[in-house]
């Protein structure tokens, strides 16, 4: 049993003890109608009192519904201005009006209190965006104080300004760097009051615009520096490449620009001092700055391996008129002969290879008829032979790598690649068939003639007149040998005299033009068909010479084995 319960039943006990004690009393006072009489009154005080307890504690309800009411509905209104809702918690069953209007009123003042504080913190978020976005000259976020943004919206808002202060510091950065940059760049022009006058004229703001009108005058100092850096370049550059030309001594004036490295205003006003001094002497020795160009030029012509008619196509170069043009056309043609050499360096290279390994080859063919080579005993003989199979090799490989890179050059330029004005793939091959011939004519000769240490081995001879017959005829067959090789060499260089001098010396005579050409030599004479000794340029008369029966070189050297004793 609850304690209201038990409350009540005292009342109702309290009540009816009263009750019958008034009965009772009036009882024993009044008769029994005047009794009724004054119960029937009882009853109705009693109900007068309840009714107005009653109606009283009904209006007190009422008063506090009513609070609860306007408490519900502000709750609404601020819930909606700050949080954006309006869902209200209803009051449980078993919560007493009274308990739950002091919970609204301890929420509403809650709701209160943040209320303003909301707005002052909106317009304190509104004046910073307004701080930084007239710094950075960037557009506005609307944030607005009626109705209040919400939570989520102050967070993104407050982010964005995060972006606009990060920004603000990557700006500030930048226009120090820029403001440093565009210093130095004028202290290193020494520009004039003009430039600084139109930095001066920009805002030191963070906008997009004072950004761009920066970037745009250093960019224009730049371009000045850089227009300013190429001519003190170039200018310097004249000036070295006159000096050897001039073969100046003043040590003053070169220490001067020597120390003058920095790229200024003042480096250039001494750079072109000391070019306009040294083109002033340039014009008195013009002429012997070209002679020595033509000198370079001609060098380079020989590495360039240019023939003589390519030559005779500058004609500048054999002129005397001596000027400024002259000579740029002589520098113009060294920086064309360079480029083309750098340009088919590895050509080159591999060509002069070539060469060098077929020039070794002929010292080592040379070598080979030298009739006192069979008395070495060192091992020259087998290091020869060695060094001969390794050019042997060598050979065809760089042959074949001169190939490809023609086939190359070919391709790009259209044309062949030139080497004594002579295609260098003809003249290669040329020259293998002609080295080819070289060393197959003078044994093939040999071949055909009938040995005489073949004759005495089968006579059956003595071994001592064998061997008196065999130097004889070994001394005769290296002259032979010669005579032949040297008649061959002498028939191929006046065949490429006739046509070099062909080619360069037009304007002379046939007659003065023959005188030229070397003479065809015949030292020993040459065999004919028969195997005699035709009369050569010796002035040795037909009826001196005799036939004469070689042995082969597999006979000599069975020859030169003695019988033992």
């Amino acid at each position: 049993m609850t304690e209201a319960t038990v409350i009540k039943e005292e009342i109702l006990a309290l009540t009816a003890e009263h009750v019958e004690r008034l009965h009772a009393t009036w009882c024993h006072m009044f008769h029994s109608q005047t009794c009724v009489k004054y119960l029937h009154r009882l009853k109705q005080h009693a109900e007068a009192f309840y009714s107005d307890l009653l109606e009283e504690s009904e209006d007190k309800q009422a008063i506090i519904s009513r609070d609860i009411a306007a408490l519900q509905a502000e709750e609404v209104q601020l819930l909606g201005e700050l949080y954006g809702g309006d869902a209200v918690e209803e009051r449980p069953e078993n919560v007493p009006l009274i308990v739950w209007q002091l919970k609204l009123e301890q929420t509403v003042e809650q709701l209160r209190e943040e209320l303003p504080k909301r707005r002052a913190e909106v317009q304190e978020l509104q004046l910073q965006q307004e701080a930084l976005c007239g710094e950075l000259g960037l557009p506005r976020l609307p944030l607005l104080l009626h109705p209040l943004p919400l939570p989520q919206e102050l967070t993104a808002f407050r982010q964005h300004l995060e972006q606009l202060s990060s920004e603000r510091v990557a700006r500030t950065k930048v226009m120090k760097e820029l403001q440093q940059s565009i210093e130095q760049q004028l202290q290193q022009l020494e520009n004039d009051a003009a430039e600084r006058r139109l930095w001066s004229e920009i805002k030191e703001d963070l906008t997009t615009e004072t950004f761009e009108r920066l970037r745009a005058l250093q960019q224009r100092l730049a371009n000045q520096w850089q227009e300013l850096r190429e001519d003190i370049d170039a200018t310097r550059e004249k000036v070295l490449g006159l000096w050897p030309r001039l073969e100046e001594t003043d040590e003053a004036r070169m220490q001067l620009v020597r120390d003058a490295t920095e790229y200024t205003q003042s480096t250039r006003r001494v750079l072109q001092e000391e070019l306009q001094r040294c083109q002033l002497l340039f014009r008195g020795q013009l002429k012997t700055i070209i002679q020595q160009l033509r000198v370079e030029i001609n060098e380079w012509w020989d590495r360039t391996l240019k023939s003589r008619q390519e030559r005779l196509r500058f004609a500048s170069y054999y002129t005397d008129w001596y000027n400024e043009e002259l000579l740029e056309l002589h520098e113009l043609q060294l920086e064309d002969l360079k480029l083309y050499y750098e340009n088919h360096k590895e050509i080159f290279e591999l060509y002069a290879s070539r060469a060098a390994l077929l020039a070794r080859l002929e010292e080592l063919d040379a070598k080979s008829h030298d009739p006192t080579r069979f008395q070495n005993r060192g091992g020259q003989l087998l290091k020869e032979e060695r060094e001969r199979r390794d050019i042997a090799c060598k050979l065809p490989k760089i042959e074949l790598q001169i190939t490809e890179l023609v086939r190359v050059h070919e391709a790009k330029c259209f044309g062949p690649f030139l080497v004594h004005g002579e295609n260098i793939l003809e003249l290669m091959g040329r020259e293998r068939r002609h080295n080819a011939a070289l060393k197959k004519t003078p044994c093939s000769k040999l071949r055909c003639q009938p040995t005489a240490a073949t004759v005495q081995s089968k006579q059956g001879s003595q071994p001592s007149l064998r061997m008196g017959c065999l130097k004889n005829n070994s001394t005769q067959q290296q002259r032979l040998l010669r005579a032949a090789k040297l008649q061959d060499s002498s028939e191929l260089v006046t065949s490429e005299n006739e046509n070099v001098l062909a080619d360069s010396f037009k304007k002379f005579t046939p007659s003065s033009r023959s005188s030229l050409l070397p003479a065809p030599r015949n030292i020993l004479g040459q065999l004919d068909s028969s195997g005699n000794i035709s009369q050569g340029n010796t002035g040795t008369s037909q009826q001196d010479f005799k036939p004469l029966n070689l042995p082969t070189p597999r006979a000599s050297r069975m020859w030169l084995k003695r019988p033992k004793d």
